[in-house]
């Protein structure tokens, strides 16, 4: 294991909503609700779709100013799928988040490189609802009668999301994936594109804000604590891990024991907190850098690395 080379980046971070709503499901009458998953005692907790996210990522892309990002292009039949450009050579969003074309001149697709699980809340849906209406004040209605009510769900939460990115297939293309004009040429971008790709995934990540009702419902969804690992194996080993107490303690015991227990595969760890989320005794936490710091250093070594 010692002379393998890093493939893999492991980012794995909580956030916290004090009140949102991020990622919709079905509206039940006039009741906008949340996404939820039903746990084996019947309660159930919220989350935010790995779709969602992916979007929020290349949203953050758009707003960086990055020039490079994919054309979506409208599916030949009504019913069909919008997609875009396929062109991972050219597109950092293709060659990351992956595409997926099947029209009547082309049928190819590109597996994500960035692996995303779902963002699950740690506690549970309180049934929380926002009250709004629909005021004929403006429209020369009858104000005295009210406007039409509303109702959103809403929940209080901190959310876990891991993410899994296999660093030796950035930048680097089968026939399968390429234009026409391209097949047959296994492609690789130079390693300093390929290291501005995941550079500019981090700085993403770092900023990363948005979901449903943004505009009654800012939310942050960037790091409050944050791991980075970079692998020698790909394996999501935070996925289960991250946990707040009722108490809202960040469970730092969790955290030792996977980087303990997998050691073998880490070549390099970088752990970040915010100051003043977590209620944590302020020992606990002493040796943690910041948010800012751990993304700075993540990005130094991703400067040091050959891959």
């Amino acid at each position: 294991m010692e002379n393998e080379k890093v493939n893999c980046l492991n980012i794995a971070y909580l956030f916290k909503t004090s009140i949102g709503s991020i990622n919709g499901s079905w509206t039940e009458g006039n009741i906008s609700t949340v996404k939820k998953v039903t746990l084996p005692n019947g309660k159930q907790i919220p989350y935010v779709s790995g779709q969602s996210i992916k979007y929020q990522i290349r949203k953050a892309w758009k707003e960086m100013g990055l020039p490079n990002l994919s054309e979506v292009k409208q599916a030949d039949k009504k019913a069909g799928v919008d997609y875009t450009a396929g062109e991972p050579d050219i597109y950092i969003d293709d060659d990351l988040l992956g595409f997926m074309i099947a029209s009547k001149n082309e049928n190819r697709r590109r597996t994500a490189v960035v692996r995303t699980s779902a963002a699950i809340g740690i506690f549970p849906f309180r049934n929380d609802r926002d009250l709004g209406t629909k005021s004929k004040e403006e429209t020369g209605g009858d104000v005295s009668a009210g406007g039409n009510i509303f109702e959103t769900e809403i929940y209080y939460n901190y959310f876990r999301v891991n993410f899994l990115i296999e660093l030796d297939r950035i930048g680097r293309f089968k026939d399968f994936e390429l234009s026409k004009e391209k097949k047959d040429k296994l492609m690789e971008l130079p390693l300093e594109e390929r290291k501005n790709r995941i550079k500019n995934l981090l700085k993403a990540i770092e900023h990363i804000w948005g979901g449903g009702k943004q505009s009654r419902f800012l939310t942050d969804m960037s790091p409050k604590f944050l791991a980075i690992t970079f692998q020698k194996t790909k394996s999501p080993i935070f996925l289960e891990t991250l946990t707040v107490s009722q108490n809202e303690e960040l469970n730092i015991d969790a955290i030792n024991e996977v980087l303990n227990g997998n050691k073998n595969i880490i070549s390099k760890q970088f752990l970040g907190i915010q100051n003043g989320i977590f209620k944590n005794k302020e020992d606990d936490l002493t040796n943690l850098d910041t948010i800012s710091d751990t993304f700075s250093k993540a990005v130094e070594y991703i400067n040091s690395l050959e891959f």
